[in-house]
């Protein structure tokens, strides 16, 4: 009934146009709440988060109502948001700030005003940080030095000198368990890096290990039992608390990257800079490939420049760096359901730039993502996703546009809190000044009631558009009910076919694509699904 009322709301509502329009400040978030989502049903057309206009003909029933919003946010004038972690209760984040006035900052949720800064020489390169569940410890590792403080002051609990090292090095990645009793810290080498493993209360060691060159990634399991330490060509999983090495891998094509590792060390993801991404899976030996994807080459081998994998093991994600061309750059965010194989269950394209961080909530019903986002600041750079099986919903619920670029990303535990951290301008212009955002996360479960029992079947379908009218980016999302060929073709008000945005093989399930209209001008365009025996076309509106 519900569906039927939606078809004929739709029929008969009259058409009109709306400008996209951004607000003032740095920011604008996108987002559905309960109360806007039944205005769309029951009276004229509103207005969204962030100045974006809609009509009853938009097609919005579809998409997940959320409440998310900016807690707080807070703009540096002269250093650079960079490391960033949120406790895993939700209450406290660890903030970097590089590049100028060097700093650790400790936050809660109700300001941007630090509840304590943690100093680090002025002769620091990049700041890593490290917070305990509840943000009762955190450890700071700058320039030759490992701290680990109390959450209720600055005067260590534990200082290691790196400089006591034979091949001293410099103070590298961090992590530390759960309780923050141990901390997995790295002296960073061009050569040969090394793993040390401390108790907090300790400055000696527990063990230590070398590897690889330059450390780009150190990662505890969730139980706390297993470390993953990733290199530029080479990575090692350890035990945390022994320093037994469970496995030993090498990245013939160089990765930047954190790599992913799940709850109970069951499964790991790696990827590297042409494009691959490779998951594994112990076998009570060994890890063993299950599958791998690649993001498809062009003219440049591209990059996969971000992995994690949920506490359980069943999701995966990864944010990638696209070349169009020596000077242009595209990003996507994709979500992998780890059973299921290389096929996504969910494609985000149209992200502007490179996707440089991802981060699963514990039970897997959030990701977010961080991203450069387009040098005129069009695009998203911090997203929100609700993974909803039950309903086989894979969506975003939240997008965030900044003036600059977001490098970090980080949620709690239970999802309802998000940071960002980055710069106040775009990752490739020269310029300085940071950015930070603390997001309140709506994680409702559940469709919401005027959405119907019916809307969510094994049916085909192809949804409107998201937004519409848009300017320069929206979101195409698309059902299929058994293992397909799927094409998705535009083509502008005259018939012709201008890109194929969607050709790939997808099992049943639902998914999203990304559309970036950057390059064409104001109108009216249309998109069509081709998925075995169906077929479908709907009309989209490009406003500049």
């Amino acid at each position: 009934m519900i569906k039927k009322l939606l078809f004929l709301l739709i029929l008969f509502a009259p058409f009109a146009l709306y400008s996209q329009t951004n607000p003032t400040g740095n920011y604008s978030g996108y987002k559905i709440t309960d109360h806007q989502l039944q205005s769309i049903m029951y009276s004229n057309p509103i207005e969204l988060a962030g100045g974006v206009q809609i009509n009853p003909s938009a097609g919005f029933q579809d998409y997940y109502p959320s409440a998310t919003t900016i807690r707080w946010n807070y703009t540096d004038p002269a250093s650079i948001g960079g490391n960033c972690f949120v406790s895993g209760n939700g209450l406290k984040s660890i903030v970097a700030w590089d590049l100028n006035s060097k700093r650790s900052c400790l936050y809660d949720n109700t300001s941007s005003t630090p509840l304590l800064t943690y100093p680090v020489p002025s002769s620091t390169g990049t700041i890593y940080n490290a917070i305990s569940s509840t943000g009762s410890y955190i450890t700071v590792s700058a320039y030759k030095s490992i701290n680990v403080y109390s959450g209720t002051s600055i005067t260590p609990v534990m200082t290691f000198d790196l400089t006591t090292l034979p091949d001293t090095g410099t103070a590298g990645q961090v992590d530390m368990t759960s309780n923050g009793e141990y901390i997995i810290a790295t002296a960073s080498r061009n050569d040969s890096s090394t793993v040390m493993c401390f108790n907090r209360n300790s400055n000696i060691p527990l063990w230590k290990a070398k590897i690889g060159n330059s450390i780009y990634g150190v990662n505890i399991s969730g139980n706390d039992s297993l470390v993953i330490v990733s290199t530029y060509n080479r990575y090692a999983i350890y035990n945390v608390y022994t320093g037994q090495t469970r496995y030993y891998g090498v990245n013939t094509n160089g990765s930047q990257a954190k790599f992913g590792i799940s709850g109970n060390g069951g499964i790991i993801a790696t990827c590297d800079l042409r494009g691959y991404m490779y998951v594994y899976e112990w076998n009570g030996t060994t890890y063993t490939l299950k599958w791998s994807m690649q993001e498809p080459p062009g003219t440049y081998y591209n990059w996969i420049t971000a992995v994690d994998v949920s506490y359980d093991g069943s999701y995966i994600a990864s944010g990638s760096l696209v070349f169009l061309s020596s000077s242009s750059y595209d990003g996507k965010i994709r979500l992998f359901k780890t059973s299921v194989g290389s096929t996504p269950l969910m494609l985000y394209a149209g992200c502007g730039d490179e996707i440089n961080s991802v981060a699963f909530s514990k039970n897997a019903r959030i990701l977010t993502a961080a991203g450069w986002g387009d040098l005129s600041h069009q695009k998203f750079d911090y997203y929100i996703f609700k993974i909803m099986p039950e309903y086989n919903y894979y969506n975003i619920i939240y997008g965030l546009q900044t003036n600059g670029s977001l490098f970090c990303c980080s949620v709690s535990e239970d999802g309802t809190t998000g940071i960002a951290a980055g710069k106040a301008v775009h990752a490739r212009q020269m310029g300085s000044g940071g950015l930070l955002y603390n997001i309140n996360i709506d994680t409702s479960e559940g469709p919401t009631s005027i959405i119907g029992e019916n809307e969510y079947t094994s049916e085909y379908e192809l949804y409107q558009n998201f937004p519409n009218p848009f300017n320069p980016v929206t979101t195409i999302k698309f059902r299929i009910n058994e293992p397909s060929n799927v094409k998705i073709t535009i083509y502008d008000n005259k018939g012709r076919e201008l890109q194929t945005l969607v050709n790939a093989y997808y099992v049943a399930g639902t998914y999203s694509a990304g559309f970036d209209a950057s390059g064409l001008p104001s109108g009216i365009y249309y998109y069509k699904i081709e998925a075995g025996k169906f077929t479908d076309t709907k009309k989209m509106i490009l406003l500049k």
